[in-house]
């Protein structure tokens, strides 16, 4: 009887686990109210009719707060990689509320890189945490009548017997390796409201029906209270970190965060790239957002930016790559191929050999005519962030796609050195004379939904290894004097320049 109940409720656990929606929380310190899935996403907890005339109940990344506006409709993430036997492993999220499901809560198991339904029910959570709340703990915690509120007392900084000993960050205040708030130790937190959760891809994938990877990815979502610095006040930044938890090495790996703009209304969007700052955008395709909806921006639409800031590590040399000097001597240079990657990348030229860190490497535009396509398995998912197309054919530049192959889908004048094309010269006088690959330029209708897929690749995962992405979304508006295009590249320099400065204030 006993075992007969055990089997029936590890089946409704199941089937619950299988049924429900990932853990939701905002993050709301600042001018953004982002709506987090514990999966790494923002989308909508369910699917909003964006044809009617309604405004939207529950705007999942809504900016200005209150506005009832919003700049995205999702952002996932996915991450591709070989096995040594040259089997394709993948995970990812595409519309997932209709179409599947490639991740589930939690840590994984060391030795075989699984978990199981009572793990998964434990990290059906997200830690959501304030530095004000840490502050009050860290100068009242051992006052009587003070509680410890319950995201400190059960912040997750181990794992149970068979997974990591450490988990979540911490400051261990008596330095004895354990985390007990008791002795005044505190979560690690970044920003000024961090979010902290952890999933895996250690499950049947149903949306991308690909191999699963053992992946494990502890993921910090944060922002900062900043009412006088406009850019920062409109960001909100992601650290992933993921480890390779199967006994496998995975080579030819990419990182991929697929964004679906919306600005205010979503079906008169234009998307371009920043090739020299790693960013990609969403942006107006005219000067007046929607017809007079109530979720359309009218006469300000902003421009939503989404900024790799460092990406995964590049694949050891020895050296410490150079950075690119403007001239192209470092751009392309056929005995160190990494270099390449300096152009928009972190950590290069530092002194120190083996800590580059790539940037953005590919945007594949999703939605363009002629060419668009929903990915239907995980080749496609995979080809999107090496930018090929269904037909095995890389993609190429310019209006008609017809060459040279390139790395980035209009990149406007972000690339004067031809990066995203290896060095050779676009066709027809791109990037010539004012001549620059835009959806403007090309005469795109202005009436389709957008997106697109910014990867970072390739590099190798090990077993027990981890790779870290770093990623910020930055909302752009005009003010008295510039557009919000114009004022866009300062927009992103500002973030960077926070980040790499060790995000103070």
């Amino acid at each position: 009887m006993k075992k007969t109940f055990a089997f029936l409720l590890a089946i409704g656990l199941c089937g619950v686990l299988q049924a429900q929606t990932p853990p939701i929380s905002h993050l709301d310190i600042n001018n953004i109210r982002a709506t987090i899935l514990g999966n790494g996403s923002i989308m909508p907890p369910s699917e909003w009719d964006k044809d009617s005339n309604t405004p939207n109940p529950c705007p999942w990344y809504e900016v200005p707060q209150g506005s009832g506006c919003q700049t995205f409709n999702q952002l996932s993430f996915w991450f591709g990689a070989v096995d040594i036997a040259n089997q394709l492993h993948l995970s990812g999220t595409y519309f997932q509320n209709n179409w599947g499901r490639d991740y589930v809560m939690g840590p994984l198991r060391l030795d075989y890189g699984t978990n199981d339904l009572m793990t998964q029910l434990k990290f059906m959570r997200i830690w959501n945490l304030t530095r004000a709340e840490i502050d009050q703990f860290i100068a009242h915690h051992g006052d009587n009548g003070y509680e410890i509120p319950k995201d400190i007392l059960e912040w997750p900084a181990h794992g149970d017997e068979g997974f990591a000993p450490n988990l979540a960050p911490f400051v261990d205040v008596n330095g004895d390796g354990r985390y007990v708030p008791a002795d005044g130790d505190y979560p690690d937190i970044k920003g000024d409201q961090c979010l902290f959760f952890i999933f895996n891809d250690a499950c049947e994938h149903t949306q991308t029906n690909g191999a699963n990877i053992g992946l494990e990815v502890h993921a910090m979502v944060y922002a900062f209270d900043a009412p006088g610095d406009e850019a920062l006040n409109n960001t909100i930044f992601f650290n992933y970190k993921c480890f390779n938890r199967r006994a496998s090495e995975y080579s030819m790996c990419y990182a991929g965060l697929f964004a679906d703009f919306d600005i205010g209304d979503g079906y008169d969007d234009f998307i371009g790239c920043d090739v020299q700052r790693g960013s990609f955008y969403g942006y107006n395709s005219i000067l007046t957002d929607g017809e007079g909806q109530p979720f359309a921006y009218g006469d300000n639409p902003p421009i939503q930016v989404v900024t790799v800031l460092a990406g995964p590590r590049v694949n050891a040399d020895g050296r410490d790559n150079p950075t690119f000097d403007g001239i192209g001597e470092h751009l392309f240079n056929e005995e160190f191929p990494n270099d390449k990657f300096a152009y928009n990348g972190a950590n290069f030229g530092n002194g120190i050999a083996d800590d580059e860190r790539l940037g953005l490497c590919n945007f594949y535009y999703q939605s363009f005519p002629g060419l668009s396509y929903y990915p239907e398995n995980a080749i496609d998912y995979y080809n999107m962030m090496r930018m090929i197309r269904r037909d095995g054919s890389p993609i190429g530049y310019g209006c008609d796609y017809s060459g040279p192959a390139c790395h980035f889908m209009f990149p406007d004048d972000s690339d004067p050195f031809n990066y995203g094309t290896d060095g050779v010269a676009p066709q027809d006088g791109f990037n010539t004379e004012g001549k620059y690959w835009t959806e403007e330029y090309c005469g795109h209708p202005h009436s389709y939904d957008i997106a697109g897929v910014g990867s970072m690749g390739p590099f190798t995962l090990r077993y027990q290894d981890m790779q870290e992405i770093d990623f910020a979304l930055t909302t752009v508006w005009k003010n008295e004097s510039q557009t919000a295009m114009e004022r866009r590249g300062e927009f992103i320099n500002h973030v960077k320049a926070f980040f790499f400065n060790g995000l103070k204030k």
